[in-house]
């Protein structure tokens, strides 16, 4: 049984995209708790009207361990709102975890950008991924999947960290288990943090922090702003055209293979999530006639977004 786990706070403008695909996944998760830190922009009604369970949160590291607590899984996948996984990203995951026989893992990732830059930023991180995970594990805590059982007998991520907990997290778990970084499957995130700050400023952040892991140096307190849950929104927060970037994610499924997808969600999901995945649109909510009209561009077309939260709501 594998539990989706998801720190947020004011993320209504990117969660809607990661719970769309998580319901497209080829090996469904059983369950999806979104651990939400106070949001004010109404995510916690969006993750509820996509049939997800919510549970209080904190900074990331808070949000993660209450999310596992609430768990009913034997693996953990631990994925920030702003990851769009493709549809057979579970189902892979999974399956090199068996053949490997990991206990705990991340994978390789993408940009949701067409900067050029971005690519070779991302690349270079998995250089650094895979030449150290024999030696000195690192996985981002965007994504993160461990069993269970290790997660508590490491007594989960130490939420006195304000920064690297995730390294910590995984340093700790190989010690007790086996660590490898995923090949076969690559995670497409959001680079809406480097649009923010900037290559190098994020970089001198990354590489302060890089310097206080070799040295062992626990990280509980920052010489800079490091934002959670401040970020601009996007009206792309899922990526971007083929035109723009070649990404061409995410896709627009057809209704039966959605349903496919969807395993054994049907019976449990919630109608609003259930009408929007198997009619390509949603009712028209009385405060919102035209909620057909409400969609986003993606890569080949348009699609839409989960029910809209009405303001009553908030």
């Amino acid at each position: 049984m594998v539990s989706v786990i998801i720190p947020t706070l004011n993320e209504a403008a990117y969660l809607p995209w990661l719970l769309e695909a998580l319901a497209r996944q080829t090996q469904p998760p059983e369950e999806v708790i979104v651990a939400d830190a106070g949001s004010e922009d109404g995510t916690p009604e969006i993750a509820r009207a996509w049939g997800a369970r919510v549970v209080p949160g904190g900074r990331p590291a808070v949000g993660r361990n209450a999310g596992a607590r609430a768990a009913r899984g034997t693996w953990l996948v631990f994925l920030d709102a702003d990851v769009v996984p493709r549809p057979d990203f579970l189902e892979k995951a999974l399956r090199e975890i068996e053949a490997r026989r990991l206990d705990v893992a991340t994978c390789l990732m993408e940009p949701l950008s067409p900067r050029p830059a971005d690519r070779v930023f991302h690349e270079v991180a998995n250089g650094y991924l895979l030449a150290l995970q024999r030696i000195s594990p690192r996985a981002p805590g965007f994504c993160i999947l461990v069993r269970r059982a290790l997660h508590e007998a490491i007594g989960g991520f130490d939420e006195t960290l304000l920064l690297a907990e995730d390294h910590d997290y995984v340093q700790r778990a190989a010690r007790h288990g086996r660590f490898g970084v995923l090949t076969s499957v690559r995670i497409p995130v959001s680079t809406r943090r480097v649009e923010e700050e900037g290559v190098f400023p994020l970089l001198l952040k990354y590489l302060w922090a890089e310097a206080h892991v070799w040295a062992g140096r626990p990280i509980r307190s920052l010489p800079f702003d490091y934002a959670f849950g401040h970020h601009r929104p996007s009206s792309r927060p899922g990526g971007y055209t083929k035109k723009e970037s070649g990404l061409a994610w995410p896709p627009i499924l057809p209704p039966r293979s959605i349903m496919r997808g969807m395993g054994s969600w049907p019976g449990r999901l919630r109608w609003p999530w259930r009408w929007t995945l198997l009619s390509g649109d949603r009712p028209p909510l009385t405060s919102q006639p035209k909620a057909h009209d409400r969609r986003l561009e993606s890569a080949t077309g348009s699609r839409s977004l989960p029910p809209p939260i009405s303001s009553g709501d908030r």
